[in-house]
């Protein structure tokens, strides 16, 4: 007797939306599994993690790897006020290059680093401007 069986395999990260205080540039650094730390989701079921002014932030939320879509399934936006934000772009060399004169300016995401560092799961990039690409790792 054959049987046959098939197995669905969704290995689809979460949505995430970061908010990063308003003329931040530098080092972010998200904590896994923290007591006491953030939870919140927005209206469409999205992580929210709001970073502190010193880059960090602490989530009770627990480390996923997965797949992800580029500047779909994280997003990242400045937090100009209270009810205005500017969405900040993962950063791909490749696009940058078609225009430097207009991008040099812009701030970007730098992926940096992921996984368990002792003793926490971090996730880490970085927020520069365009014109410093150069300056971060893979560059």
């Amino acid at each position: 007797m054959l049987g046959m069986f098939s197995v669905s395999c969704n290995n689809t990260l979460n949505c995430e939306r970061h908010f990063i205080p308003a003329k931040f540039i530098g080092k972010v650094t998200i904590y896994f599994n923290q007591k006491n730390g953030q939870k919140e989701f927005d209206k469409d079921g999205c992580i929210v993690y709001r970073i502190s002014e010193d880059g960090n932030c602490y989530t009770s939320l627990p480390y996923k790897q997965g797949s992800n879509y580029p500047n779909e399934t994280f997003k990242f936006f400045e937090q100009i006020n209270k009810d205005s934000v500017n969405q900040i772009f993962e950063f791909y060399e490749k696009e940058y290059l078609k225009d430097t004169v207009n991008k040099k300016q812009r701030k970007y995401i730098f992926f940096h680093s992921s996984g368990y560092s002792s003793p926490n799961y971090t996730f880490e990039y970085f927020i520069d401007y365009g014109m410093n690409y150069k300056k971060h790792l893979y560059y």
